[in-house]
């Protein structure tokens, strides 16, 4: 059935519980895993001008130095269960990124929101245009804030 999982994180808590759920269904399935995450341009998500560009470098590794971090904490819970697993950071609009990869992978399980869902009664923007444009299956696991 699906031997080949892709799991986009982007470290928030709604992406790690996707990641859990998609390592447990791995687990049960006998499948490999590739953990995913996505490094977006900055200029999509800031107004760049002279006054920030002192920083904007610093803020780059910042964000490189979160998305190793998720993928770390990712890769430990899949060594956890025995799942086999790749990990891979890349650069670009996460939504083309994710479906890109996908076309390497049998399902897509993604969370219901990631770091910019504020409003958690809607699905995340990434998680709604994979689900739009997706050739694959894409799972995707509800979040609900405690």
């Amino acid at each position: 059935m699906y031997q080949s999982l892709l799991l986009p994180t982007d470290g928030s808590e709604a992406a790690e519980r996707a990641v859990a759920e998609g390592l447990r269904l791995a687990k049960a399935l006998g499948a490999r895993v590739t953990f995913l995450h996505v490094l977006e341009p900055l200029g999509s998500r800031l107004l760049l001008g002279p006054e920030t560009l002192p920083y904007y470098h610093a803020l780059v590794e910042d964000l490189r130095r979160q998305g190793l971090a998720a993928l770390d904490r990712a890769t430990q819970l899949a060594e956890g269960l025995g799942v086999p697993f790749e990990a891979h950071l890349l650069e670009g609009r996460a939504a083309e990124v994710i479906l890109a990869e996908s076309a390497k992978h049998d399902l897509v399980v993604m969370g219901s929101h990631g770091r910019t869902g504020a409003d958690l009664v809607l699905l995340g923007s990434v998680t709604l245009e994979v689900v739009r444009r997706a050739s694959k299956p894409v799972l995707v696991v509800p979040y609900r804030r405690a």
